[in-house]
């Protein structure tokens, strides 16, 4: 999720004038959409997520259907994934501003690089089975790891930043 925050980067030379959103909520649109290829988890964290003060799931039902439809790192986590998004965002970036819809994007795209640097990859071209991976055999890790807990740290940082530059000036 933190890789996903930190995507919004990739704004940083955009001109504040056109950014139609506060970064704040953007932050918060990007970490849903890199929360969002594990509808296909058993155990996600966005299947868990409740709306405040109440007990409702929204994206459990998504996530129950997505689940039994389909494996884990299939359909949500490849290019047919992340362009059935893209459509599904459509409705939003006219009613919400394009800015919203591309941070939403970035995390979900993010969350695509991030699994593709680990031992399993993604079946990018789904349904086509085979794997794609980012890094070499040797630089792959393994998802919930030690390398992977250390790498939350440096993002995390670089998201505070980028929270501390659009709200401050810095």
């Amino acid at each position: 999720m933190s890789f996903g925050i930190g995507t919004l980067w990739l704004l940083a030379p955009v001109p504040s004038e056109p950014l139609q959103t506060n970064m704040g909520v953007l932050v918060a649109v990007a970490a849903l959409g890199a929360l969002m290829p594990d509808l296909d988890a058993s155990e996600s964290k966005i299947k868990h997520l409740k709306l405040p003060n109440t007990q409702f799931k929204p994206f459990m039902l998504p996530a129950l259907v997505v689940g039994k439809t389909d494996q884990h790192r299939g359909l949500m986590h490849s290019l047919a994934g992340l362009g059935m998004m893209a459509f599904f965002m459509l409705p939003f970036t006219f009613s919400l501003g394009w800015d919203v819809s591309v941070a939403f994007l970035f995390g979900y795209a993010s969350h695509l690089v991030a699994d593709s640097a680990t031992r399993t990859g993604i079946r990018l071209l789904y349904p086509n089975t085979r794997r794609f991976y980012l890094l070499p055999p040797r630089w792959r890790f393994t998802t919930g790891s030690f390398v992977e807990e250390t790498l939350f740290v440096p993002l995390a940082l670089c998201c505070f930043v980028l929270l501390l530059r659009s709200l401050f000036g810095i």
